[in-house]
């Protein structure tokens, strides 16, 4: 017995929509932070596609940035929401929760790059920089603490997809 049965539109509503919003939220965020510090792109990532317009550049790397993440976090919250006998979560309130972690995601981002921007000094220690310039100081923040409250929020998205399963199967945590 296979570990989910699903229709396609189900598992596709699922895992491109979280994708698709995931893409969008890195297409915003990567059209501002190529206009504080271009150099992010252009001098500290390869050069992709020999894309020269930055508007552009910045588009195609927020298409490559949220492939694995979008698409990587698409397909584990299908499993936690629809794998198993547990009442399966639908498509559409998992879908709903999904703007509010990317917006408190860029939230923390913005807040730690705001705060270099005033002290003009590095928030993480001084090896993750490329360079010490304000703009790749302050880009540079941001991207870092992205990654990182992204990865918190998705975590933690994944449990409350599992805390609705357990509390709609009747489970209660002890």
């Amino acid at each position: 017995m296979p570990l989910l049965r699903e229709k396609r539109s189900v598992t596709y509503a699922i895992v491109v929509g979280i994708w698709l919003q995931v893409f969008l939220y890195c297409l915003l965020h990567d059209q501002y932070l190529i206009r504080i510090a271009p150099e992010h792109f252009t001098v500290y990532h390869a050069p992709l596609w020999g894309i020269t317009d930055l508007t552009l550049l910045a588009a195609a790397w927020a298409f490559r940035a949220s492939v694995g993440p979008g698409l990587g976090l698409g397909l584990v919250a299908l499993f936690v929401a629809r794998a198993g006998s547990r009442p399966k979560v639908a498509p559409k309130r998992l879908l709903k929760v999904v703007p509010w972690l990317l917006l408190v995601t860029e939230a923390a981002g913005l807040a730690t790059g705001a705060w270099v921007w005033k002290s003009g000094r590095p928030l993480y220690p001084e090896i993750v920089y490329p360079e010490f310039t304000l703009p790749l100081m302050i880009t540079q923040t941001i991207q870092l603490t992205c990654y990182g409250v992204g990865m918190l929020v998705s975590l933690g998205y994944l449990i409350w997809i599992a805390r609705v399963r357990c509390r709609e199967a009747g489970f209660t945590a002890g």
